[in-house]
């Protein structure tokens, strides 16, 4: 697990002395931590809100970093880039005025108990069943969802039964009943978040043609030893592959460009076995008027083939 704060370079002023304050042009996450302009300037969006949460972590004395701010600083993928640092006060304690929030914090009300709080990298963060709760009751059924499947890929000891046993003693608490349900959808082998999203958005479409479908799909290359692994594969013969920036945008050029030589030769050997390939981008998973062109695209290919 990376140290988000040596990661990012994040320096804590609260303590250093006026002669130890960094020079040049940096960027302040809170009033408290601050970074160089130019690094913060570069990081790609999932990058800055790591850094943003990690700031409010090191800043906050009391409060306890919830939601997906901390599912992201444990490094679980999360659905979208939050906005703010959702926080809570230990106990029943209520937060304090809104005026007096610190910048880019939003602070909830709500009960935890010392077994809902554990520190991770010096910052208070909530336990992870109560961080899914936390997310399954503000974010919805999908972002529940693809929070535990990274969870289970990185944790196979977290099966279902066991995540419904430690969310048992949250009973009556809001948000309950979306995280069992959650919980259900979830699955121990999802790659990415936009993978999550593209099986719950079949499942929502209950598309009738869809008779077989299989995450992680394997096929074996012997000539060349080696194999690969589809993201989805549909009544054994349309596969779904999602493509997203993070994979390019984390390597450098050079590395880029083999990337994208491999996955056109990938492509190219299982058309030739006869499958077809729909190569997804996130836009194309999003449901802003209606059904997604993803959606659209599958109905159009399994009714062709009918």
């Amino acid at each position: 697990m990376e140290d988000w704060k040596q990661k990012f370079g994040l320096i804590g002023l609260r303590h250093l002395a006026l002669k130890d304050q960094p020079q040049g042009n940096v960027h302040y996450l809170t009033a408290e931590v601050v970074i160089d302009a130019e690094t913060y300037q570069n990081l790609p969006p999932w990058d800055k809100a790591a850094a943003r949460a990690c700031a409010v972590g090191m800043t906050v004395d009391v409060a306890v970093i919830s939601g997906q701010a901390a599912a992201r600083l444990r490094g679980l993928q999360v659905l979208e880039i939050e906005s703010h640092v959702v926080c809570y006060l230990p106990g029943a304690k209520v937060p304090s005025s809104r005026k007096k929030w610190k910048k880019g914090v939003v602070y909830r009300s709500g009960y935890l108990r010392e077994s809902d709080i554990e520190t991770f990298q010096g910052m208070r963060i909530t336990s992870l069943i109560c961080t899914f709760l936390d997310i399954a009751r503000y974010d919805g059924l999908d972002a529940a969802v693809v929070v535990i499947d990274s969870a289970r890929r990185r944790w196979p000891e977290l099966t279902k039964e066991r995540l419904l046993e430690e969310a048992n003693p949250f009973r009556g608490r809001a948000g309950l009943k979306v995280l069992k349900s959650a919980i259900a959808l979830s699955v121990h082998c999802s790659d990415s978040a936009q993978e999550t999203k593209a099986r719950l958005l079949i499942q929502k479409a209950r598309i009738p043609e869809i008779k077989r479908l299989l995450l992680q799909a394997p096929f074996d290359r012997p000539e060349i030893g080696t194999f690969y692994l589809v993201d989805i594969l549909i009544n054994n013969k349309i596969i779904v592959e999602i493509d997203g920036r993070v994979k390019y945008q984390r390597n450098s050029a050079a590395r880029t460009e083999e990337v994208i030589i491999a996955e056109r030769e990938r492509e190219k050997y299982l058309s030739n076995l006869g499958y077809i390939v729909l190569r997804i981008t996130p836009k194309q998973l999003e449901e802003r008027t209606g059904e997604s062109e993803f959606i659209r695209l599958l109905r159009q290919h399994l009714e062709s083939r009918m």
